[in-house]
């Protein structure tokens, strides 16, 4: 009996890390300057991500994390099924093509022929003015995001946004 019970103990301690160690299963796992996403460590923090302007660096570390793509459904604002009942912008999968030049919903703002992403004008584009937002309803423009906690992406992050818009939104 003991040493079933000294068998079933090993076989827990290997089942409780499931994840190579040199990777991720939580974010503490990425020590102080990092946090976890699908198993990798990523600098920066979920409201604070380590951005580059570039639109890769842009979906992997803040729309596929911050933007409700993935994870508990009730909060998937921008997946395929928050967008068809909410949030009107499916951000799951590669969402380059619904951003660009792209009319925006807004149906909690009056300002409408929004621009989601107007390249080389992120002023204009309707991703950073939401992304600007702190309020959880402005008449204009909605909500801002993300939409439980408006204005609490870093502002080195928004900026990483607009620097990417403001040199023409490249597929890079």
């Amino acid at each position: 009996m003991r040493l079933a019970l000294v068998a079933a103990a090993g076989a827990l301690a290997a089942c409780a890390y499931p994840v190579d160690r040199a990777e991720c299963a939580i974010d503490s796992d990425c020590g102080p300057s990092g946090f976890c996403v699908a198993g990798g460590c990523r600098q920066g923090s979920r409201t604070c991500p380590a951005l580059q302007p570039r639109y890769s660096s842009i979906d992997r570390d803040l729309f596929q994390v911050s933007c409700g793509t993935s994870g508990n459904k009730a909060f998937n604002c921008h997946s395929t099924e928050g967008a068809a009942t909410s949030s009107f912008l499916d951000l799951s999968g590669d969402p380059y093509p619904r951003l660009l030049n792209t009319t925006a919903v807004n149906p909690l703002g009056d300002s409408k022929d929004l621009i989601l992403v107007k390249p080389g004008d992120p002023d204009t584009s309707f991703l950073v003015q939401k992304l600007r937002l702190t309020s959880a309803l402005d008449a204009h423009l909605g909500s801002g995001m993300p939409a439980d906690a408006p204005g609490s992406i870093c502002s080195s992050s928004v900026e990483a946004v607009a620097q990417w818009i403001r040199d023409g939104a490249g597929r890079n």
